[in-house]
């Protein structure tokens, strides 16, 4: 009877360690777009027109700027810093930015709505109508965490 007593007596004394050692796990919150937005430094990748990358194009360069010399810092306060070269040379240009229509179109005051296509930590696909000559075409402007 003895040997039955001391595994139930090492049971009961382990128990309550058992129950009262398991902390509830903290839900965690999701990101929203601001937080994605504001997280770091953005650099310039690529603009895609018609699914092809265009820039490297002068034309290109001229319209929206050299995407790939770009920098833009969005902060929480809804302004921003954007660098980038035109021209030869480099550039500094600041302004006021916000979200519209459930986080999903981002505003830039100089540049007007842009759609937010993809945002991840790592990653801004952001859309832009662009007209041209009459013609009016979207270009995605892509953007990733500048390291």
């Amino acid at each position: 009877m003895n040997t039955f007593r001391l595994p139930l007596f090492l049971l009961l004394i382990a128990l309550p360690f058992v129950l009262f050692s398991c902390k509830k796990d903290k839900d965690v919150e999701p990101l929203t777009n601001t937080d994605l937005l504001v997280a770091h430094e953005w650099r310039g990748q690529q603009v895609l027109v018609g699914g092809m990358d265009v820039s490297e194009r002068p034309e290109i360069k001229d319209m929206l700027l050299d995407i790939k010399s770009t920098r833009l810092t969005l902060r929480r306060d809804g302004t921003y810093t954007a660098v980038y070269e035109q021209a030869g040379s480099m550039q500094t240009t600041t302004g006021e930015w916000s979200l519209k229509e459930n986080e999903t179109i981002i505003n830039f005051d100089l540049l007007g709505d842009l759609k937010i296509d993809e945002l991840t930590t790592t990653n801004m696909n952001l859309i832009a109508s662009v007209e041209r000559d009459g013609v009016v075409f979207n270009a995605e402007v892509r953007f990733v965490k500048n390291n």
